[in-house]
């Protein structure tokens, strides 16, 4: 697995972005996926390196990435775009990373505009040419496998309402600059599909590129993109932790609350017996979830149990890469679930549902399907 580090501090747009990833990506490979994609319009896709100068004058090459429709437009609404993503043969893993930058770009606009997602209307940021940016940036990041990407604070100046509402959570550095260096679709790109804005994990430097920008009135007017080999072999997400603890419930209650809490999209819910306050007893529930359905899980603690509070976190895990396979046994086919570490099985565990099933219909005991089905695994 890969990991990815983008220095923004002097702003970022669609197009820079898409520039540096290709410099370290295949673009032949990018050229035919984009294909996949049934744009609303015809374009041609020049990608040429350019020449930029550093702050004290000397040259360096740099990537440009210009997207130019057959035709003028004028935007589309959101749930158009999303359906252009859907009906592509694009991975289903690229168009998880398209996807989440287009609800940021969203849950934006929407607030600004004081309208709903299912409604709101992007204007350039609908245009082929950042629809484009967004597939490519999407695109890269997979082909290149980075499992984990960070980013420094990101530039401002000059900045639109929707970049404004984006950057809500982002570290920024303000710029005096008489010009806009970060655009709507450069902030999403980035807010979308990085997982932390701290320093990187060390990595082993594979390659980097330089995306340039259009304006020549600054210097360099580049972002850099570094791509490494992480010195661990298990990728690193970040999680949220939302947690409460609870002294004034029947615990009755509680499985329809661990129901709840999963239909919110809670990945994991534990709960932990103790002692409260006047020597009662109490109950800590916590659940793990992505970061934006923090917001979703807290509402659940608050609706379906008795808390009056409810604390969150945001914690960073390592997490092994996984697949699945069907394993043969004398009680029928159970699948498995492996992780790897450093491209190599290391734990398997058979999916507990089909043994249960498996079990019933042969009347033996759950752990002796279990058992021998570990006992088939050949990694």
């Amino acid at each position: 697995m890969n990991a990815g580090y983008f220095d923004v501090r002097n702003g970022c747009a669609g197009d820079m972005i898409a520039a540096a990833l290709v410099t370290c990506g295949d673009e032949m490979q990018l050229r035919e996926e984009l294909k996949k994609v049934d744009f609303p319009h015809p374009f041609e896709l020049k990608i040429e390196r350019v020449s930029r100068h550093n702050p004290v004058g000397h040259p360096f090459e740099a990537t440009r990435f210009q997207v130019i429709p057959a035709e003028k437009e004028h935007g589309r609404h959101y749930i158009d775009i999303l359906q252009i993503f859907e009906k592509s043969l694009l991975s289903l893993s690229v168009k998880k990373r398209i996807f989440s930058i287009l609800d940021v770009l969203a849950v934006a606009e929407a607030t600004v505009h004081g309208e709903t997602k299912e409604t709101v209307h992007f204007h350039e940021v609908g245009q082929t040419d950042a629809l484009v940016e967004i597939a490519s940036a999407a695109i890269l990041l997979e082909q290149m496998e980075v499992a984990t990407l960070a980013s420094s604070p990101v530039g401002l100046s000059c900045t639109a309402p929707a970049t404004l509402e984006m950057a809500k959570g982002v570290p920024t550095l303000f710029k005096d600059i008489p010009f806009e260096i970060t655009t709507p679709t450069g902030m999403a790109i980035i807010k979308g599909s990085v997982s932390s804005f701290d320093m990187p994990k060390p990595m082993n430097l594979i390659q980097h590129g330089f995306g340039a920008g259009e304006n020549l009135s600054v210097s360099p007017n580049v972002l850099t993109f570094a791509l490494g080999a992480t010195k661990t072999s298990a990728s690193v997400e970040t999680i949220a932790v939302v947690e409460t603890t609870i002294d004034d419930s029947n615990p009755i209650l509680f499985e329809s609350l661990l129901e709840d809490l999963h239909a919110a999209g809670a990945l994991e819910v534990t709960f932990f017996s103790g002692t409260a306050k006047k020597s009662r007893p109490a109950f800590s529930l916590r659940a793990l979830c992505e970061p934006d359905k923090t917001e979703a899980i807290a509402e659940i603690f608050f609706r379906s149990s008795t808390t009056l509070g409810v604390r969150f976190r945001e914690e960073s895990r390592y997490v092994l890469e996984r697949s699945t396979k069907k394993v043969s046994t004398k009680w029928g086919e159970i699948t498995v679930k492996i992780g790897y570490y450093a491209g190599k099985p290391i734990n398997a565990l058979p999916e507990y549902e089909e043994c249960k099933a498996a079990a019933r219909l042969h009347n033996v005991p759950v752990k002796t399907v279990f058992h021998d089905t570990i006992r088939a695994i050949d990694f």
